[in-house]
């Protein structure tokens, strides 16, 4: 079995100590580890066995992938991308290869990723709810017993995540980028998700290959453009890769769906508020944006397959 790169995007976490321990502990060792580290976490050191691509502009989630995609050339057949604050179990990096090998037209496989504790499912994959709303499979759930076969999914999600190198390039924005940079961070693994599906790759959660995801503290910390994120990048995202006609089909839908986000977020962040009337004033360039972007093939022609 060929050994999978992975990409860790970091800001200087301390918790990048820990992943980078689990990723040593591997049970099919990284063919290659790359840490991007960006803004005032540039001159980190890193362990020997691990490279280091050095950004000094602080960069964002899908920017910092894109370096590293950058850094790692062609010669990969997949690649992880990893949170720094996520510390994969053994048999992590294995089982997702072998799903990748078992499996010919999946483009993009990922395990359950819990808690902290390991106890609660923090994620099983994205899906999309009724209301368009990105949401994470099972999230809440107990993390055990685990479902036995696999599932298809909207999207992996890229807080671990594997995907085949040659499903990325065919996922490729015009111009170059596997990540939307515009993203900065949230939504851009459901972007990549619903690309990948329009290059007529399928994405799966497979068992057995349990990560855990000790939690970020980037929406307490940028309490402006967290909400921003959210709420924007899912307009970005879905004007991205729908046709015309199924994004104004869906948009009754869609904007109930913002009013439920809106809300949601505001529990916890009321800065929320004014930042949803700036999304909303800038509606019509994020749609626009998106449909003018150029990706690949065909556009969707309604919510993807596996939307709950």
């Amino acid at each position: 079995m060929r050994a999978p790169a992975v990409i860790v995007p970091s800001l200087g976490s301390p918790t990048l100590t820990g992943c980078l321990e689990a990723l040593a502990a591997q049970e099919l060792p990284p063919a290659r580890t790359i840490v991007v580290l960006s803004g005032e976490a540039s001159g980190i050191e890193l362990p020997l066995q691990v490279e280091a691509v050095r950004r000094p502009a602080r960069l964002g989630f899908a920017a910092a992938v894109n370096a590293g995609l950058d850094a790692l050339g062609d010669g990969a057949g997949s690649v992880a991308l990893l949170n720094d604050d996520a510390e994969p179990s053994p048999a992590w990096l294995g089982t997702l290869a072998a799903a990748l090998e078992d499996h010919p037209l999946t483009g993009a496989v990922q395990g359950t990723v819990t808690d902290a504790a390991g106890e609660l499912v923090d994620g099983r994959g994205i899906a999309l709810d009724r209301w368009g709303l990105p949401v994470q499979v099972d999230r809440g759930l107990p993390a055990t017993p685990e479902p036995t076969t696999a599932r298809p999914l909207v999207a992996a999600s890229a807080t671990a995540a594997l995907y085949r190198a040659g499903a990325l390039r065919e996922a490729a924005l015009r111009g170059g980028g596997v990540l939307d940079p515009r993203f900065g961070s949230y939504h851009e693994d459901l972007d990549l998700g619903l690309r990948l599906a329009r290059a007529g790759w399928r994405a799966l959660w497979v068992p057995g290959a349990r990560c855990r995801h000790l939690g970020s503290a980037t929406g307490r910390s940028l309490p402006w453009r967290h909400p921003w994120w959210i709420l924007a990048n899912r307009w970005r995202a879905l004007a991205g890769n729908l046709t015309t006609g199924a994004l104004l089909l869906a948009l009754p839908r869609l904007l109930r769906g913002e009013v439920r986000a809106v809300r949601a977020l505001a529990r916890d962040n009321p800065r929320t508020w004014p930042v949803a009337v700036a999304v909303e004033a800038a509606l019509p360039f994020l749609v626009a944006g998106g449909l003018l972007r150029q990706g690949p093939r065909r556009r969707l022609g309604g919510l993807p397959w596996g939307t709950t």
